[in-house]
């Protein structure tokens, strides 16, 4: 069973399922080497330190790339909901803003192992 497996079986309802898969699909374009783990009930990219995580939540998703992503994209995510390095994003595939989360993700990764 993959993590992304492990993680859905966890989850209550088909719309958080699809939700996560979707999230794993926008990470796993930029991501493809990474490591995946389940941490702190959250899907996991390592490669091959933490990269970002993220995990479905009861009303959002949230999105934890860290703080020194956040800071270098404070312009990019202010329309965003956010907490100390994390995202949250309402329940809604269609409003993911998968630019945005591709973006970091690319971002960190090239900065997380320096």
């Amino acid at each position: 069973m993959t993590v992304i497996e492990q993680y859905n079986a966890g989850l209550t309802t088909d719309a958080d399922r699809t939700l996560a898969l979707a999230m794993h699909t926008i990470l796993w374009a930029v991501l493809p080497d990474a490591e995946m783990k389940l941490a702190y009930g959250l899907v996991g990219y390592y490669q091959p330190k933490a990269v970002c995580y993220f995990g479905i939540n009861k009303r959002h998703i949230g999105f934890y790339p860290t703080n020194q992503p956040m800071a270098h994209f404070a312009k990019a995510v202010a329309p965003c909901q956010t907490g100390k390095g994390t995202l949250q994003f309402e329940k809604d595939v269609t409003a993911l803003p998968i630019e945005l989360i591709q973006t970091i993700a690319s971002w960190q990764l090239e900065h997380v192992n320096k």
